[in-house]
């Protein structure tokens, strides 16, 4: 008995080893596999994050330096400039000089001062930036820079050529000012009309800005901390102030990156970009030139993080691992107890005699034993259950005795033959019940041996009843195939039903229809909606068809048809036209109607392709260039749409793009009252310029930005852009301007639009007179007491509405009466032709009514003298068009209030 216990001990120790240990070592070794790998994902991830980060610091150094020459451009091209360099000894030119140095030094705030220095070295004038004003120095403080390396470089300089002087800090009289001002020094070159060489203009930029910019653009949280280093390796920006500009101290000069960090700094001078581990810190470095065309002078900006985040017990995901490991062992090691017993149990348990007859009596499968003579010995209960024959009923029969179907006697006829010569067979019949019904049944017949005389004992079959794999097959089949609200044919199905099609029709249209109002609907109205709507519309699709035509469904929202003898053309628009009238009827669907808006594409078999997953192919692009033009429409494969329908993809794919890469902006058309000609307001004119595809027209982008509402960040973008140019030009110019903005119907309708309105205003705090939103005719058109109820919010305000292109669309007295407007916009519509193909009665009409309502009236597209005096004389209030200004640019804007002021 104790060695009976002790066997089996061991037994289950031996079969616990060789089940447990290698489930250890493979959890080890995936464990440690997992870790590294979830190291090195998150080095990855860390490495982007660099690489975007110091992209955006790399766009951000190149678009204030792009501002910066932008701003020396303007001075070095200015007359003010051009009048002193011929004449600088008039008090009237030096002063004229420091006004303008003086309004970009306030403007901008940028600069620490903007100087002149002559041909000797001498500093002829400077203005200083101090506490948020503008100071001239006194000529007496002037001061002698003809030794500073700046100096001698602009003096190299020919026309058109600049300088950028190294980042360090401001220095007066050879001491440091303090506090410390970090500065570059932009250096341009001065000739009179001769050529003649006059000294240099020297911007003294604020790289305090700059090294913010640095700072807030590398604001992260995985623990990122942002270096920016000189040409030598000296710190100008890190985590410790004490370490920046060292190479201006004296007893600091040791002081530098390059003495701490020499094998990566050795690597920064042979590279202009790369990363670098040092098993302690993960760094990544990049050379930042201030602008694409000037390479003389670059800063390196390295960006670093500790890898002890990563390490097992600082990390998250490796601590996750390692302590579900540890708990993936502890289950691996009871299951492998348990399994090994099981095994030793199971090892025992097959030793006994009893196991064949347990094994036989539990199996779901019906088992049967027969003798030599293939009659049957023993059946087990699977078998009754199966046929409904007891054991009574077959012992000491041949299985094809009870069968009454002479087809299936003679098959297992055939089948006994088969394994008399070949020892066994295999196959799926159909059986029949004791019952009379029929069944799907896998049988498997055996000969079996003795295992001494090698004499034929006995055959055995094992079969099972398959009925209910292939009822779940079939429900397989079924969802496969066909859709489970309209229960029509999936795309697959679809096209597998025509390739039957073709061998019997030669011609036909396949048309795809897509209910392309049906994600609003379902979202709005709900799922049950959605189903009720679909159903509906399959089934008006199908009253439509002929026995002939097939239909599919193949997507959500969108169904095929096979259309056969098609080929007459018009007969096949007369058809699609009257389906989509009987599918843009009214539904009824829990007391409410419902309109479908409905987009269709055709093309036809032979004409466009003979293979049918290219005819869906042309039939999908058509039916988007449908939805395309408008919706609510068909169109007819060509091979030009697949042209039209990518560019606007192309349109699309770029536009998402343009306000992360600055390609919008804003020109402005004046608008002046038609009595004094004097400016009064401007109208925000959006533009955009694409690298790839140049200047792209209002008219071209804006109708692709309101189909995939990027309408929306692109309206926002522009009514702040206008506020803010507006704020600023109120405060250079103390002119009180309306800068009108158009919205889009698709903005309008945005839930928090006048909250953004709103916050705006508070944001640049500009006065809401000063702002005029626009709102064309056809926003009206629907739900007009919503709209009222919006525009009543944003008058609330203070913004001023007006109705723009009045008479083009849907003109209407009831509009001016409900909405109380501020002005009434006449379109150039019914101004372009006066006086020549035009009386001008219609815009004298628009006019009267105006003031009969109250509203001021400002005619567009005034181009001559002829239309700007009948306009005035028949009492419009202001004028906006080319006879006074094009739409031009801010700075263009800026110049001509400037001197309307003087």
């Amino acid at each position: 008995m104790m060695n009976t216990k002790n066997n089996r001990k061991y037994r289950v120790f031996k079969n616990f080893v060789m089940i447990f240990v290698p489930i250890v070592i493979i959890i080890i070794v995936l464990a440690f596999a997992y870790i590294n790998l979830n190291i090195n994902n998150e080095k990855s991830i860390i490495n982007i994050k660099q690489v975007h980060n110091a992209e955006i610091v790399g766009t951000d150094a190149e678009s204030i330096f792009n501002a910066i020459s932008s701003d020396g451009d303007i001075i070095s091209n200015s007359s003010e400039l051009k009048d002193y360099i011929h004449d600088n000894s008039m008090v009237e030119n030096s002063n004229e000089i420091k006004r303008m140095f003086s309004n970009m030094i306030i403007n901008k705030k940028t600069y620490n001062s903007i100087r002149i220095i002559n041909i000797d070295g001498f500093e002829e004038i400077k203005v200083n930036y101090e506490n948020e004003n503008s100071q001239a120095v006194q000529d007496s403080d002037l001061q002698y820079k003809g030794d500073q390396d700046y100096f001698q470089e602009g003096m190299k300089l020919n026309q058109d050529e600049n300088y950028i002087s190294p980042l360090d800090l401001s220095v007066n009289n050879n001491v440091i000012d303090e506090p410390k001002k970090p500065i570059i020094r932009f250096v341009i070159p001065l000739f009179n009309e001769n050529n003649e060489r006059k000294g240099i203009l020297v911007l003294d930029y604020r790289a305090q800005v700059f090294l913010n910019k640095i700072e807030n653009d590398s604001i992260n949280t995985i623990g990122m901390k942002t270096i920016l280093l000189n040409e030598d390796g000296y710190y100008l920006l890190s985590d410790k102030a004490d370490r920046n500009f060292a190479f201006m101290y004296d007893n600091k000069e040791a002081v530098s990156f390059r003495q701490e960090q020499p094998d990566l700094f050795d690597r920064i001078q042979n590279n202009e970009s790369g990363y670098f581990d040092d098993k302690i810190n993960l760094y990544y470095f990049i050379s930042i030139f201030p602008l694409n065309t000037y390479h003389d002078i670059h800063w390196t900006l390295v960006e670093y993080v500790p890898l002890n985040g990563l390490e097992i017990l600082n990390n998250e995901d490796n601590r996750m691992i390692a302590v579900g490991s540890t708990i993936l062992a502890f289950v691996f090691f009871v299951i492998s107890l348990i399994a090994a017993w099981l095994l030793v149990q199971k090892k025992e348990a097959s030793e006994r005699e009893k196991l064949t007859d347990s094994i036989f009596k539990n199996s779901k499968e019906g088992i049967i034993i027969m003798d030599e003579e293939a009659r049957i010995v023993y059946v087990n209960e699977s078998f009754s259950k199966i046929t409904g024959y007891s054991e009574i009923d077959v012992i000491g029969r041949k299985t094809s005795e009870f069968k009454r179907n002479e087809k299936l006697i003679l098959l297992y006829e055939t089948i006994q033959n088969t394994v008399n010569e070949n020892e066994n067979w295999e196959g799926e019949i159909i059986d029949e019940k004791k019952d009379g019904t029929t069944y799907p049944r896998y049988i498997t017949i055996s000969k079996v041996f003795d295992s001494k005389s090698h004499e034929l004992i006995n055959y055995l079959e094992v079969f099972e009843d398959l009925t209910s794999t292939k009822i779940t097959e079939e429900t397989i089949n079924k969802i496969k195939n066909y859709d489970e609200i309209t229960e029509l044919p999936t795309q697959l199905k679809f096209e597998e039903n025509m390739k039957e099609l073709i061998k019997k029709f030669d011609e036909f249209a396949l048309i795809i229809i897509e209910i392309t109002n049906f994600n609003t609907l379902n979202d709005n109205l709900g799922k049950k909606c959605g189903v009720g709507m679909i159903k509906e519309a399959s089934n008006r699709i199908k009253t439509f068809l002929s026995k002939e035509d097939l239909v599919g469904k193949i997507g959500r929202e969108q169904f095929v048809i096979a259309r056969v003898n098609s080929r007459d053309k018009l007969k096949l628009d007369h058809f699609i036209n009257k389906l989509t009238l009987f599918l843009q009827e009214s539904i009824e669907i829990e007391d409410k109607k419902i309109y479908l808006d409905i987009a269709i594409g055709i093309s036809i078999f032979q004409e466009h392709s003979a293979d049918v997953e290219k005819l869906i192919e042309f039939a999908n692009i058509a039916k988007n260039y449908a939805i395309q033009t408008g919706g609510n429409t068909f169109v007819h494969y060509e091979k030009e749409i697949t042209h039209s329908y990518l560019e606007n993809l192309k349109l699309e794919t770029h536009l998402r793009s343009a306000l992360k890469k600055n390609e919008l902006s804003l020109n402005y058309q004046p608008q002046v009252v038609a009595g004094t000609k004097k400016i009064i307001g401007m109208e925000a004119l959006l533009r955009w310029n694409n690298d790839e595809l140049g200047s792209v027209g209002p008219a071209q982008f804006i109708p692709v930005a309101e189909k995939t509402d990027l309408i929306i960040p692109i309206g926002d973008w522009v009514l702040e852009e206008a506020i803010k140019q507006n704020k600023k030009w109120l405060e250079l110019t103390n002119r009180r301007l309306v800068v009108a903005v158009n919205l889009s119907p698709v903005q309008f309708k945005k839930a928090d639009f006048i909250e953004v309105i709103k916050q705006l205003l508070k944001k640049y705090e500009l006065p809401a007179e000063l702002l005029e939103v626009e709102v064309t005719e056809g926003i009206l058109v629907k739900n007009i007491d919503s709209i009222k109820s919006k525009l009543d919010k944003i008058k609330e305000l203070g913004v001023k509405v007006s109705i723009d292109d009045f008479g083009t669309g849907y003109s209407s007295l009831k509009y001016l009466k409900t909405i109380n407007f501020d002005k009434l916009k006449i379109d150039r519509e019914f101004i372009k032709n006066y006086p020549e193909r035009d009386n001008g009665n219609i815009a004298k009409a628009i006019i009267t009514l105006a003031n009969q309502n109250g509203l001021k009236v400002l005619a567009e597209g005034v181009e001559t003298k002829e239309q700007f005096i009948f306009l005035k004389d028949n009492g419009c209030d202001e004028i906006q068009g080319y006879y006074f200004y094009k739409p031009i640019t801010a700075s263009e804007f800026e110049k001509i209030l400037l001197n309307e002021n003087n």
